[in-house]
């Protein structure tokens, strides 16, 4: 993976993730240490998850320590940001902030364990858990149903869909240092923004289990349908 994607996307990441951690603590009597908590468990979460799988040492927030301490400024910076921008701090802001950390995460993610040796299947699959698991776990700690499993919008498939756009275009720009692999790292990296987002605008839903147990249970049996038709003919 190139160093200037690497570098920006592990910044913009974070930063995103840390701020989206931030803003779920609003209207919550959360003191400051459980701000930052939410904070780090979202900016770092999926990476701790990823690191451990593909047994990557040392961990990516302790080998890059001035992460840890943009997240902790972020989260005593918190009650002033909030007050001056809670205006803007609104549900799409919170949005945005959690899709750019979901691509840049699922993205990057899915370059580092493809680099580690895994298949792309498994490459994928992981890349989807950095983008996601720290949301899901900012969520559980606020005690409430993860975004990710409760929004019925493509999440976790938009990041999915992206990771395999990356593994494609990987494929056609094998040199890991060249110009086209920077391009579909950013390119896959839009992608699942741009999915999420577009997604969540125009209130595009994936059908829900239950629905489709209902619509299944509506449609009537062909044994049903033929006894209808001969009761008629009768």
């Amino acid at each position: 993976m190139l160093t200037t994607f690497a570098s920006l996307a592990d910044f913009i990441g974070i930063f995103a993730f840390a701020l989206s951690g931030i803003m779920s603590a609003q209207r919550r009597r959360i003191d400051p240490v459980g701000v930052f908590v939410l904070a780090f468990t979202t900016a770092f979460g999926g990476g701790i998850f990823r690191d451990v799988i593909i047994d990557n040492r040392p961990y990516y927030w302790i080998e890059n320590e001035a992460y840890v301490w943009m997240t902790i400024a972020l989260a005593a910076l918190a009650p002033t940001v909030i007050a001056r921008f809670h205006r803007w701090l609104s549900e799409s802001a919170f949005i945005w902030m959690d899709a750019v950390g979901l691509g840049f995460f699922s993205v990057s993610g899915t370059a580092l364990c493809l680099e580690a040796g895994l298949p792309p299947l498994s490459s994928s699959i992981l890349g989807v858990c950095t983008g996601a698991m720290g949301g899901m776990l900012r969520d559980v700690f606020l005690n409430r149903l993860p975004l990710v499993l409760s929004d019925r919008q493509p999440y976790a498939l938009a990041a999915f869909g992206g990771c395999w756009l990356f593994i494609g275009l990987a494929e056609l720009f094998p040199q890991p240092a060249g110009l086209g692999r920077e391009l579909a790292l950013w390119g896959s990296t839009a992608a699942i923004i741009a999915i999420r987002m577009f997604c969540w605008y125009k209130r595009l839903r994936i059908v829900s289990y239950g629905a489709l147990r209902r619509l299944i249970r509506s449609r009537p049996s062909r044994g049903a349908t033929d006894d209808a038709d001969d009761s008629s003919k009768d």
